[in-house]
């Protein structure tokens, strides 16, 4: 594994809140390049849609911008701070796990699989980690914690277990226990995907809400419809590279090259109209 080399940061990019930056991040696992020189900006409070084939890098991709992957070349930075390293006598060195969970609770993520503790009730699992990460009071995790299930629609499923609740509830109270740290960036990684379709639009309107108020996110899906319609930028993947990126409207109505082509003929169908 080669040592990521020494970014040079743009000045002002501390004191932003929300701004990514993914300079040329290389990722293998084994002999599988899986991001082979990713770049991409993301601008704070802008919502970004990564869409591509299974295989492409996109969840990957996300895994490295709070470091549950550490990249093998290239860097990431929020708001100016290098993620998962520290720049230290002209090489950069690892942070200690408790300084990258410090990290993380600026980067909220949802999974695809919801994640909650089966044993703690919706708020408790919403409250678990302000109260451990950022040493909050349990009065005040628990009131803001009310105040995000009543945002996601669920405020009469306060003492209610995981198993009690339907995939979308579980999936939205994940999105309440990311919210709950009051993160700078939220990541969402196929946040429908396990989900019966039914339920998928009740996640997708509580995220299309959050896209609203203004908080920078990043969304890998296969949901053409969210992508045309809350994205301000999409970005298609393929074979670890991004191959291109635009407007909703530019990606979905004129795509300029020839895999996103084959890719969204494969995934629209002939009725999906802007």
């Amino acid at each position: 594994m080669n040592q990521p080399a020494v970014p040079v940061l743009e000045p002002g990019a501390t004191g932003t809140r929300g701004l990514v930056e993914i300079k040329n991040v290389h990722k293998a696992f084994g002999h599988v390049e899986v991001l082979r020189g990713v770049t991409l900006t993301v601008h704070p409070g802008e919502v970004v849609v990564i869409l591509g084939p299974s295989g492409s890098g996109k969840s990957t991709l996300l895994r490295t911008i709070n470091h549950l992957e550490k990249v093998d070349a290239g860097h990431i930075a929020v708001d100016g701070d290098l993620v998962g390293y520290r720049a230290r006598g002209g090489k950069l060195h690892e942070l200690r796990e408790r300084e990258i969970l410090a990290q993380r609770t600026h980067i909220g993520m949802v999974f695809q699989s919801f994640n909650l503790f089966p044993h703690l009730t919706a708020v408790e699992n919403i409250i678990e980690a302000p109260i451990y990460a950022q040493h909050r009071s349990k009065g005040q995790a628990r009131a803001r914690a009310l105040e995000l299930l009543e945002r996601v629609g669920l405020s009469d499923k306060t003492d209610v277990y995981p198993r009690q609740l339907s995939g979308g509830q579980q999936q939205r109270v994940a999105i309440a226990r990311a919210l709950a740290l009051e993160p700078k960036v939220v990541l969402f990684d196929e946040p429908t995907s396990a989900l019966d379709p039914e339920l998928v639009g009740e996640v997708l309107d509580v995220i299309r809400n959050l896209a609203d108020s203004g908080t920078t996110l990043i969304v890998v899906t296969h949901e053409m419809g969210f992508a045309r319609d809350v994205a301000d930028r999409v970005v298609f993947m393929d074979q670890g590279q991004i191959v291109e990126e635009g407007t909703p409207l530019q990606i979905f109505g004129a795509p300029r090259h020839e895999r996103t082509k084959a890719f969204l003929s494969k995934v629209i169908e002939p009725a999906f109209n802007l």
